[in-house]
C-alpha cells in the first residue's frame, strides 16, 4: 500500500489570535461536506474555554450555519490549507463513510487548553487517526508551536537536549511527516553530535 495524498479532503486551519479567536480546524470533504467542532455556548467566556463546556458537531444549536454535515466555515479561506494523505488501503468512498461515522458518532467537552484536550484542533487529530490519515509531508508546522509565552523553554530546552519539544496539547508527528524536506527533518529528527 503507497501512501496517498487525497485531494477531495481540505484540512482547513485558522490560529488563534489572543483575545479575538480561539482559532478554528475543520475538514472539507468534497463541496458540500465538512465537520469541525464546536463548543456549544457562543459568545464563550473565558472561564468557560478554560473549564470546558460540551461540544457540539458543525456548531449545531449554536450558530445559524451549522447542519449535521456542515461547518459554519465551510469553503471559507483558512490560515493553513491542504490535502491529507491516507495511508490505508481505503477508497475514497470508504474514506467518506469512515469521516461521517466518526463525525455522527462523536461526543466530548469543548476546552481550550495546554493540556491535552478536546477541542476543534484534537478533533480533526482524532478524525484523522481514526480514518487512516495524516497531515502529510511539510503540512505539520500547521499545527502551531504551542502557547506563545512557553516559546522560549522550548527553544532552550531543544538546544541543551537536541531535540525538538512539541507542544503537549498535541500528539507527536507521525513518522512519514518526518521526511522529504530538509525544514521538516530538522524539526523532527534529533541533531546529530558533533562529531
Amino acid at each position: 500500500m503507497t501512501p496517498r495524498v487525497i485531494t477531495s479532503i481540505t484540512a482547513k486551519r485558522n490560529v488563534p489570535l489572543a483575545g479575538r479567536s480561539f482559532g478554528h480546524w475543520w475538514l472539507e470533504v468534497g463541496e458540500d461536506e465538512s465537520y469541525g467542532w464546536w463548543p456549544s455556548r457562543l459568545p464563550l467566556r473565558f472561564r468557560d474555554a478554560l473549564r470546558g463546556v460540551p461540544g457540539v458537531l458543525n456548531g449545531v444549536g449554536v450558530t445559524d450555519d451549522g447542519t449535521p454535515t456542515r461547518d459554519p466555515n465551510h469553503g471559507l479561506p483558512a490560515d493553513y490549507e491542504f490535502h491529507p494523505v491516507l495511508l490505508d488501503s481505503k477508497t475514497d468512498d470508504e474514506l467518506r463513510v469512515g469521516i461521517r461515522a466518526f463525525a455522527r458518532d462523536f461526543a466530548d467537552e469543548w476546552r481550550w487548553s495546554t493540556r491535552p484536550t478536546m477541542n476543534c484542533r484534537l478533533f480533526q487529530l482524532a478524525l484523522f487517526d481514526a480514518v487512516g490519515l495524516v497531515d502529510g509531508t511539510g503540512n505539520y508546522f500547521t499545527r502551531g508551536t504551542g502557547c506563545p509565552a512557553l516559546a522560549p523553554a522550548r527553544r532552550v530546552a531543544g538546544r541543551v537536549t537536541g531535540t525538538r519539544h512539541w507542544p503537549r496539547n498535541l500528539p507527536n508527528p507521525h513518522p512519514m511527516e518526518c521526511t522529504d524536506r530538509p525544514i521538516t527533518l530538522r524539526r523532527c529528527a534529533p541533531r546529530r553530535a558533533k562529531q
